[in-house]
């Protein structure tokens, strides 16, 4: 490779690393987002208009793409749109009974969900630090949500449902999505969940009305549709064709510490005592699962990261 050749490389990565970057601070966001949209509707309203408006918006960007849609793009696409529409509206519900903060932690789990998951459908067995990890992500998702009485908090439970679900669609995204079309695939993974939201919210809620919504729900339920679902998912798929893998797994760990800030900025949540404690060791459970090792050859860990990621 040429001189110029290894610069413009370099260049390419640095700015799909910025793209990444972005990405986990529209998640991070996102979880505030969704708090202030519960203000003025129910969950599953906000799931469908979510999912449905993401589904539109991306189907205006790929029109001309639509005539590379296969057989095993629709199969893949509608498990892996399933599992959209279950994890978050699972999310979702399960913001209205605990914050922001304490919810982007435990979703935070799926970084050492996603190697023991792949240990058991894809026999890629995870290294001793990896299972180091989740024992201490354990440890700290303990602290984190258990209460006085040692029990779990139903939004907690919820929420947790979620990161199992979010870590089941990246290993199966990142076992197709290379031979596929990246932004057809995004589509129909948000048609199938949108289909679904719809339904769902048509037999169990009362149907609202978008127009009508206060400015601070309005204003997080407009986040949700463009930037947190379209601009988020494009811009990971986007950036994932250049960004090596222990980039990306790094950097969108980051949608965590993005949302504890959030969090405390906007929503007015406060850490104290052992909820503190817990973060502290979500965090070492992130930088243990995610931090990649130097060896000559590639470890199972980076095999393990090398899966694609999409929330």
């Amino acid at each position: 490779m040429t001189l110029n050749g290894e610069s413009k490389q370099k260049r390419d990565i640095l700015m799909a690393d910025m793209g990444l970057l972005f990405v986990a601070l529209f998640w991070g966001a996102g979880f505030v987002a969704g708090k202030f949209a519960l203000e003025g509707m129910g969950p599953l309203n906000i799931t469908a208009y979510r999912y449905a408006g993401a589904a539109l918006l991306m189907l205006l960007l790929c029109l001309r793409r639509l005539r590379r849609i296969t057989k095993k793009m629709i199969l893949w696409a509608g498990l892996i749109g399933f599992l959209m529409f279950l994890g978050n509206t699972l999310q979702t519900i399960g913001l209205q009974y605990t914050t922001p903060g304490k919810q982007s932690f435990i979703i935070s789990l799926y970084t050492v969900l996603v190697p023991l998951l792949s240990w058991i459908l894809l026999r890629v067995r995870p290294s001793r630090r990896i299972l180091a990890a989740a024992f201490i992500a354990l440890a700290g998702i303990a602290l984190l949500t258990l209460k006085d009485d040692f029990t779990i908090g139903l939004g907690d439970g919820l929420t947790f449902g979620f990161a199992i679900t979010f870590s089941l669609q990246v290993v199966f995204i990142g076992m197709v999505i290379k031979d596929m079309d990246a932004m057809v695939f995004t589509f129909l993974q948000l048609f199938v969940a949108a289909a679904l939201s719809v339904i769902t919210a048509l037999i169990f809620e009362p149907i609202q009305n978008i127009g009508d919504l206060n400015p601070l729900p309005l204003a997080g339920m407009l986040y949700l549709i463009v930037i947190n679902s379209t601009c988020a998912f494009l811009l990971q798929n986007l950036c994932q064709r250049v960004a090596p893998a222990s980039h990306t797994a790094i950097l969108l760990s980051l949608e965590t510490v993005f949302g504890t800030i959030f969090a405390v900025t906007l929503a007015g949540e406060v850490f104290r005592g052992r909820m503190i404690a817990g973060c502290i060791l979500m965090f070492a459970a992130i930088a243990i699962a995610e931090i990649p090792v130097k060896r000559g050859k590639r470890s199972r860990d980076e095999i393990a990261d090398g899966i694609q990621k999409n929330p």
